[in-house]
C-alpha cells in the first residue's frame, strides 16, 4: 500500500529540481574588456590633462565596468555577488551623475 501511495505521489507531484539563479557563462565578453581598457588608456592618457570631476568620472566608470566583469565570470558567492551588483550599480549612479555635472560645468558656466 505504502509503495502505491509513493507511486501516486510520484505521479502526481513530481520532485521539483533547484534552478541555478545565474546562467551558464559563456564567452569572454571581448566587447567589455575593450571598452574597459579603451577607457583605462584614456585615463591614463589625459590623467594631466583632466579636472577632479573628470577624473572622479573615469574611476567611478572602471569601477562599474570591472565589477561587472567580476560578477560574469568570478566565482563568487550569493552574498559577494549581491554586493558586487550593488557596487557596480553605485558606481554607475554617480559616473552618471558625475557626467551630467561635467557636461553642466563646460557648457553652462
Amino acid at each position: 500500500m505504502a509503495k502505491q501511495y509513493k507511486k501516486i505521489l510520484k505521479k502526481i507531484k513530481p520532485k521539483v529540481k533547484t534552478v541555478s539563479k545565474k546562467p551558464e557563462k559563456s564567452g569572454k565578453d571581448y566587447l567589455l574588456l575593450s571598452i574597459l581598457s579603451f577607457t583605462i588608456i584614456v585615463m591614463c592618457i589625459g590623467w594631466m590633462h583632466f579636472s577632479n570631476t573628470n577624473r572622479a568620472l573615469y574611476v567611478t566608470l572602471i569601477i562599474s565596468l570591472f565589477t561587472t566583469y567580476i560578477r560574469r565570470h568570478a566565482k563568487l558567492s550569493e552574498l559577494q555577488d549581491i554586493w558586487a551588483e550593488r557596487i557596480g550599480y553605485v558606481a554607475m549612479g554617480f559616473a552618471v551623475v558625475l557626467f551630467a555635472f561635467v557636461i553642466y560645468e563646460q557648457y553652462f558656466m
